[in-house]
């Protein structure tokens, strides 16, 4: 180094006035933090010098713990079909348990959820006040494609009327898993659309007018000019077909006649395209928030028998799951999945699920704790979970703490921190089961 370079650089490198502060994680049962006393020499400085080997799990940011991660659109579709059945579980089950209340529970949850759209669409430039059935329609597909109702068939576009199919020839059974034959389902859950389309123009109106549930080919949108009579569509009885007389290529246009050419495969409505990643985040938040909405009305209006019908579900959930990683031999035998395999496998399913990042905290033979949600604030748990109520959170774990006994009896899985109970983050604890005989 010369004597200018010297100079230079003497400027850089200053000791810090200050040290790191020791309350960097509060809420969390830790220890005092242990600061080392002396500056210790890397690991790469030791190989080069004393040829020490390195510790190759520095290269590991998923805190020594590993688990399977799906790409982007298989995340996205696994994520929409998996929550559906979440939220879904609750649509079947409000009306079955709680009859006429339910129903009603489950109508004011989604016309409140439309409110909630059309402020943050119209603060965001997506909604214009008054915009006709096209407008419309847009809106509500992009976040049918945002919530994985895929593939979409135009069957009708025009200035009076919009027809979209949605789920056609995915199955036969509805992707929420709700009740065969009740269209009245259908009819409530679409008060999401009814509400958010009359916010925007009330002289339009949407609804569900076909329904897997009810033996149609597939669920239908129907977004018209709101007349004031049924049906929406009228059934006629099909023309003619005109065969058309053949005519040039657009290509032949554009070359020979020198027109414009029209480029073929354009969608006939446009709506707003999410970039695959944003759209997997968007889908796993907006599902949390339906199934959220609803559970958490439900324990807040019928109480005892609500917070007693969530816990149910979530129970509900595990021995499918178990059965599903069995088959698809993700899950072993109760002897090969210890701790951090079972860790492993939630994790999996939290990563689709939209609970990533994860943070492992503690990661060893005996225990793991997985925490995520710790990007939001306290007040803005996906699940819409009201500030304090722990017993909410812990329902939700029932899964969890199912899953984990299918899988190996010997362990125990806990929620041991929660957003919504002041923590800094949700955790959940996989241990030994003390009680285990």
């Amino acid at each position: 180094m010369n004597k200018q370079e010297a100079k230079v650089l003497a400027k850089y490198g200053e000791e810090p006035a200050h040290k790191p502060r020791d309350n960097n994680r509060p809420n969390e049962d830790r220890p005092a933090i242990v600061r080392t006393e002396a500056v210790e020499h890397s690991e790469i400085y030791r190989w080069i010098k004393e040829r020490r080997p390195q510790n190759y799990t520095v290269w590991d940011s998923r805190g020594g713990l590993r688990w399977r991660i799906l790409p982007l659109e298989q995340k996205h579709r696994t994520c929409a079909r998996r929550m559906a059945l979440e939220a879904g579980a609750f649509l079947t089950l409000l009306p079955e348990v709680f009859g006429e209340e339910g129903y009603q529970l489950m109508d004011s949850v989604f016309h409140a959820t439309a409110r909630i759209d059309y402020e943050t669409g119209k603060a965001r430039g997506l909604i214009k006040d008054g915009a006709g059935v096209k407008e419309v329609a847009a809106f509500i597909l992009g976040v049918y494609e945002i919530m994985g109702y895929e593939p979409f068939i135009m069957a009708e576009v025009s200035d009076e009327r919009v027809r979209a199919h949605v789920f056609e020839g995915v199955a036969s059974v509805c992707a929420y898993g709700v009740c065969r034959g009740d269209y009245r389902m259908c009819h409530n859950t679409s008060g999401y659309e009814w509400e958010i389309t009359k916010l925007i123009n009330p002289k339009l109106r949407s609804i569900n007018s076909k329904s897997l549930g009810m033996g149609d080919y597939g669920c239908e949108l129907t977004v018209e000019i709101d007349t004031g009579k049924w049906p929406v569509v009228e059934i006629k009885e099909r023309p003619e077909i005109v065969r058309p007389e053949l005519e040039h290529s657009e290509v032949y246009k554009a070359v020979i006649q020198g027109k414009h050419a029209t480029p073929p495969g354009q969608r006939v409505l446009r709506w707003r395209r999410v970039p695959l990643e944003d759209r997997a985040l968007a889908c796993s938040r907006r599902w949390a928030s339906e199934a959220g909405g609803l559970r958490t009305m439900a324990a807040e209006i019928f109480g005892e028998e609500g917070y007693k019908l969530v816990e149910d579900v979530y129970s509900s959930f595990a021995p499918l799951e178990y059965r599903w990683g069995r088959a698809n031999g993700l899950i072993k035998e109760p002897d090969q999945m210890g701790v951090k395999e079972v860790a492993s496998y939630l994790c999996s399913g939290y990563d689709i699920i939209g609970r990533a990042p994860l943070t492992i905290a503690e990661c060893s033979d005996e225990r793991v704790r997985i925490q995520f949600f710790q990007e939001l604030n306290v007040q803005a748990c996906p699940y819409w979970t009201r500030n304090g109520d722990w017993r909410m959170c812990v329902a939700e774990a029932n899964f969890e703490r199912d899953l984990t006994k299918l899988m190996n009896p010997s362990l125990r899985a806990r929620r041991t921190k929660g957003k919504a109970y002041g923590d800094y983050c949700c955790e959940l604890t996989i241990d030994c089961d003390p009680e285990f005989k």
